[in-house]
């Protein structure tokens, strides 16, 4: 955000800065909901095999008829990580890069088009930091969980 804020600054100094387009907050805004989509639905997928597993595990029947849960493929999940590894930068960079034009923009709201393109740049930087809280939020539910209960100590000590 600072380095887009020098940017511009210099940017203003010697010449007009650019127009904002509209379609910048609107695209960040649907990446950031299809990250959170695939999110929600992997995380759902995880949480009924872990919970078959457990049931299959205790010989526990299911509560009420359900289809088999399929485990999920892990290039599935491969690509779901490099999806957020790359959600999360491109909302880094966008969101940080409208940010310091807002922050620039900041001093000329007397000017309406310029007031119009800090309102814009504002609702970019909003779009960029929920692509990057989305993308988190993903590579979060694709951790590897350890493989036993044992504390991080004691599997340290296991290593050795």
């Amino acid at each position: 955000m600072a380095l887009s804020y020098v940017v511009m600054r210099f940017w203003d100094h010697y010449g007009t800065i650019p127009a904002v387009p509209i379609s910048a907050p609107i695209t960040l805004a649907v990446l950031a909901a299809a990250v959170l989509a695939v999110a929600l639905g992997l995380r759902s997928r995880f949480a009924a095999h872990r919970e078959a597993r457990l049931r299959a595990a205790t010989g526990r029947p299911a509560e009420r008829p359900q289809r088999p849960v399929k485990p999920i493929d892990p290039l599935q999940a491969a690509r779901a990580l490099v999806l957020a590894k790359a959600a999360g930068l491109v909302g880094a960079v966008l969101g940080g890069a409208y940010g310091g034009y807002a922050l620039l923009l900041l001093d000329h709201l007397d000017v309406d088009i310029l007031r119009t393109r800090a309102i814009t740049c504002g609702f970019a930087f909003l779009a960029g930091a929920a692509l990057i809280l989305a993308a988190l939020l993903l590579e979060r539910i694709l951790r590897v969980p350890p493989e036993s209960p044992a504390t991080p100590s004691e599997n340290l000590a296991s290593r050795a």
